[in-house]
């Protein structure tokens, strides 16, 4: 079976099995073990990696094994007793090598919730990157459509270092009887797994991710779904906004959510001055939600809170920004204004808006489904759009030195 008519399948069971609706314990202690998050991973340095999963129940023969080259290296033992969410760092690796880890329990590598085959394991490869740097990102794919699954297709076939989801990665999380797990399984591990399985992946923290449907013990699923990684990356034991870097490129995933309905505005903010002011990288890339300013027909006016707080400081700090991301305009555009280039992409899926009044300083605007593939040279970035059928609809480079 496909594994897009599976996914179809697994739905239409959904309206008729209680237990694939909303996580029951105990039904989970008598069923066979499961992912409820899959491994993946969400960090890479040059020495470590750190992997994050979540499993269906209990139990003391879980382990981690670590291979290279085919060869075990490491055997990590897991405490599941008392704690289903597990956050592993492995240590002790060379750098610029790829790894293979596999998460057992009782000898075996469990499924992903409602897949019929194994998550199997998954691969990593350590800094620092070859130049240049590649990775892809998309934004607003959460409808779990047959889109996203042709941009996701299209991703996975790509040599990147890192995949980047720009935001509202689930939608309508009401669906499936209001069933989180169901609802991240069908949307995003289950039409992405080709590349989580293969490299890290990072998120900007969208609308739609925090609406009240998306609640689970008090907390938006995506919070259980990335949790903070380092101890700094918290704020009120969430990861809203984080940073991550690839050799001397600084990586910025911020909340733009905080600048409406979120607490923490003056704390991103404070974080943000500071690390827009850090000398030591090469460049540094923004990346969240909502746009300072979209030529879409829809949404125009959604940025202004965002471009009130955060456009002097880009423009401010134009000679260390090399490309600031969003997404939330369901198009595709390419803007310049004080030598900062920014690019919205959150046409992830079949759900697009037309194009309104074109902004002064776009340079290229489309109504279309896509994804993007960011280059990183030592000395220049290259964008590359890629709509559905994979064909480059837009390109574009400029210097960062």
């Amino acid at each position: 079976m496909k594994r897009r008519d599976f996914i179809k399948s697994v739905a239409a069971m959904a309206a008729s099995y209680p237990f694939l609706r909303r996580f029951n314990p105990l039904l989970a202690q008598a069923s066979t073990q499961q992912f409820f998050i899959p491994p993946t991973t969400l960090d890479v340095t040059e020495n470590e990696a750190t992997i994050y999963f979540r499993l269906s129940k209990v139990t003391d023969l879980a382990e981690v094994i670590v291979r290279k080259n085919g060869t075990e290296i490491q055997r990590l033992p897991i405490d599941a007793m008392t704690q289903l969410r597990q956050l592993v760092t492995i240590k002790g690796l060379e750098s610029a090598s790829t790894y293979e880890a596999e998460v057992l329990v009782d000898g075996q590598t469990p499924g992903l919730l409602g897949f019929e085959e194994a998550w199997g394991p998954i691969t990593f490869r350590t800094q620092p990157y070859e130049w240049p740097i590649r990775f892809a990102a998309l934004g607003d794919s959460g409808f779990g459509d047959g889109v996203t699954q042709q941009l996701a297709d299209h991703i996975a076939q790509e040599e990147i270092n890192f995949f980047i989801h720009l935001g509202d990665m689930v939608y309508f999380s009401y669906e499936y009887d209001n069933d989180l797990w169901l609802n991240w399984m069908l949307k995003y591990y289950g039409p992405f797994k080709d590349t989580l399985r293969r490299v890290p992946h990072f998120m900007a923290v969208g609308n739609h991710d925090r609406e009240e449907t998306t609640l689970l013990d008090g907390q938006s699923f995506i919070y259980w779904a990335f949790p903070p990684v380092h101890p700094d990356e918290a704020f009120e034991g969430r990861r809203q906004w984080s940073s991550f870097v690839a050799n001397d490129v600084q990586f910025l995933a911020l909340d733009s959510q905080v600048l409406y309905t979120d607490p923490g505005r003056a704390e991103q903010n404070q974080w943000l001055d500071e690390r827009l002011a850090d000398p030591s990288f090469r460049t540094t890339i923004p990346f969240f939600h909502i746009p300072l300013w979209t030529s879409s027909s829809v949404h125009r006016d959604d940025g202004l809170p965002v471009s009130g707080d955060w456009y002097n400081r880009f423009s401010n700090a134009a000679n260390r920004i090399g490309v600031v991301i969003a997404a939330h305009a369901h198009l595709y555009e390419r803007l310049l204004l004080d030598n900062v280039h920014y690019i919205t992409s959150g046409g992830g899926s079949q759900s697009i808006y037309q194009l309104g009044e074109a902004l002064a300083w776009s340079q290229k605007a489309l109504s279309l489904a896509h994804y993007i593939l960011v280059e990183v040279y030592k000395d220049k970035i290259v964008v590359v759009a890629r709509d559905v059928n994979n064909s480059e609809i837009d390109t574009a480079e400029w210097s960062i030195l």
